[in-house]
């Protein structure tokens, strides 16, 4: 049994304190008025004491009791804040649900819906194509690509996929660049124990010196041929004198023609090399009598392979210039230079398209011979493509 004392200013006070601290299964054994200590407390008010009991099962149970309170109490704020985690996420998932129901809400503005009589995009206004295709068609012209030529690529793109589908149009749209550049075609040397003869011949600036180096050290480096340079370009000291370094550097011989019939006489003396590079002088189609000595001089060198050397910095006018001006030529390559000077490689595209002669090579830089490969026409299709973003 567990006995206690209770002091209050009257019965009621000290039963409550029994009644909060035993509960109401306390016993009362004995109830007494009493005096606080002091000699000023005696004159006071007498307290009230009671001794109380209570079973020792009865203080275990009341323990229990308040026990079983606290837990319900603490399952109560437990609850309360698993309630609250769960509000929290349901809030987070209604965002996000809103938020794929708005990239949806985009991705259908921006795919559409158009009529089949639209899907062939070729409404001579760019804003009446679906908006897939008009994404695809603004890319090519930020690329620079001549307008009509985009039409024709959306035009082909647009019969072989849908304007619901970004990717597929994408792919098709690639695949139909491709097609339009075509394979590459470079050099293929005699296979009869003749030296094969390359000719560079294109407009002043283009690179065609660097090119021809960059080339015949490749032959040399990587071939193993035997290598023989002319340069033509009389008109330039300074063309002369560095195609004369990169021989010099390289060891291979190189001669000067100063008119057009020592041309022949030169490429005879080379008839023990593998390959022979001749470099034109850069002219323009407007200097007639340079031009017309630029003709003779494709005409007696009986090249095997012509190169037309073009800057992929030109524009889509001077490129049909440049084209029509050089038609004199029967059957040529093309080699675009400087790539590592512009970001939008349309020329390349409206050349070979104006043109219709194969692509070749393409070079991005100064070093020789690193800088140069045979065009990648995978990767170019998708640069001209661009982002999508």
């Amino acid at each position: 049994m567990k006995i206690k004392r209770y002091i209050g200013k009257d019965t009621q006070e000290a039963l409550l304190k029994v009644k909060m601290d035993l509960g109401n299964n306390a016993i009362i054994l004995n109830t007494k008025k009493v005096r606080q200590k002091g000699f000023k407390k005696y004159f006071t008010k007498p307290m009230i004491e009671i001794m109380a009991a209570i079973d020792d099962d009865n203080s275990k149970s009341r323990d229990r009791q308040l026990t079983k309170i606290e837990q319900i109490q603490q399952d109560s704020t437990n609850s309360k804040n698993i309630l609250h985690q769960k509000e929290e996420m349901v809030t987070g998932l209604e965002n996000k649900v809103n938020n794929i129901e708005n990239l949806l809400d985009k991705i259908l503005n921006i795919v559409g819906t158009e009529n089949k009589g639209n899907e062939t995009g070729s409404e001579e206004n760019g804003s009446q194509l679906p908006q897939v295709f008009q994404l695809l068609y603004n890319n090519l012209l930020k690329n620079e690509v001549d307008e009509d030529i985009a039409k024709r690529i959306i035009e082909e793109a647009a019969k072989k996929s849908s304007s619901r589908n970004i990717h597929d149009a994408t792919i098709v749209m690639q695949s139909t660049i491709a097609a339009m550049l075509g394979k590459a075609e470079p050099i293929h040397l005699r296979e009869d124990g003749k030296p094969t003869v390359i000719l560079f011949v294109g407009p002043t600036g283009v690179g065609k010196t660097t090119t021809l180096a960059k080339l015949a050290a490749s032959f040399i480096l990587s071939s193993n041929k035997k290598v023989g340079m002319i340069t033509a370009d009389t008109y330039r000291i300074a063309a002369v004198e560095q195609l004369k370094t990169y021989a010099e550097i390289l060891g291979i011989p190189i001669s000067v023609a100063y008119s057009v019939p020592e041309i022949t006489n030169e490429i005879e003396n080379y008839g023990d090399k593998d390959v022979i590079l001749v470099d034109t002088a850069g002219c323009s189609y407007r200097d007639k009598q340079k031009f017309d000595e630029l003709k003779n001089l494709v005409s007696v060198s009986n090249a095997d392979n012509i190169f037309l050397v073009l800057s992929s910095t030109v524009s889509s006018k001077n490129c049909k210039d440049i084209i029509k001006n050089y038609d004199f030529i029967p059957n040529y390559r093309l080699i675009f230079t400087k790539l590592d000077e512009t970001p939008v490689y349309g020329s390349i595209l409206n050349t070979k398209c104006y043109a219709n002669k194969s692509l070749s090579y393409i070079t991005n830089g100064q070093n020789v011979p690193d800088d140069i490969e045979i065009a990648n026409i995978d990767r170019l299709s998708k640069n001209l493509l661009g982002s999508l973003s």
